[in-house]
């Protein structure tokens, strides 16, 4: 009978010290992957802080990434707009919200939204931002002359 409970304490030693092993790797595995994430992150606010300050340009493969990443993001600007033009919404300049676009104002902080037609094509005058006809060559809103 001593044997079985020697064997049945060795048993119980041996399980706790795994499970003490296996808690200390998965407590390592955690930190390792925390840190990593850091590193990532740290990467990549150097990276944002050069390029978006046109920092080392003259390493060619920098002023690739420039020309990428600006690719990249006039792709999301076109694409924001078609999915605005999909939901049939503009995005209020203040606050950043969504607002229908029969909304004169911001239902969320009261701002002017400027209403774009959808009949005719436009485009933004360069001088006062309101809507004005492709081609115009000059704005209906502020006169002023468009390029």
């Amino acid at each position: 009978m001593a044997n079985w409970k020697d064997n049945f304490s060795k048993m119980t030693q041996s399980a706790i010290t795994k499970s003490k092993e296996m808690a200390e790797v998965t407590r390592l595995n955690m930190e390792i992957s925390t840190q990593t994430q850091k590193v990532k992150e740290l990467y990549a606010q150097a990276g944002e802080r050069v390029l978006e300050g046109g920092l080392a340009m003259e390493d060619p493969t920098i002023a690739d990434l420039a020309s990428q990443l600006a690719t990249l993001k006039q792709n999301i600007t076109a694409n924001q707009e078609k999915l605005n033009d999909v939901k049939n919404i503009n995005i209020c300049p203040n606050c950043g919200a969504e607002v229908a676009r029969t909304s004169k104002f911001c239902d969320k902080c009261g701002t002017e939204m400027v209403r774009v037609s959808l009949d005719a094509p436009t485009t933004v005058c360069k001088a006062c931002g309101r809507p004005i006809d492709k081609g115009a060559m000059f704005c209906g809103a502020c006169g002023a002359k468009q390029e």
